[in-house]
């Protein structure tokens, strides 16, 4: 699962909230202070994303987004109700 961990007031976590709602990606918000950030992360500055093992954290967070958009993408792109036709016409 995707976690936001945030300052209440960021403009910079704004800015990747409002990417993850334009990817229609689900995230929990987690609103702390920058001081217990540093001691959660070893230092990292807020905002910080975590997805299971991994946390990305300053410039780290613009690649990791496109990675976000490409997966998600992929992703959409079987998401349909489509079927797989053979050549002779089954589904």
């Amino acid at each position: 699962m995707i976690k936001l961990y945030r300052e209440e007031n960021s403009p910079q976590a704004d800015v990747i909230e409002a990417e993850f709602k334009d990817m229609v990606l689900g995230y929990d918000r987690v609103v702390v202070q920058s001081a217990q950030a540093q001691e959660m992360f070893s230092g990292m500055e807020l905002p910080v994303i975590t997805n299971n093992e991994r946390v990305v954290s300053g410039d780290d967070i613009k690649p990791y987004l496109k990675e976000l958009k490409k997966l998600m993408h992929d992703w959409q792109l079987f998401q349909g109700d489509y079927c797989y036709v053979d050549d002779d016409g089954n589904c």
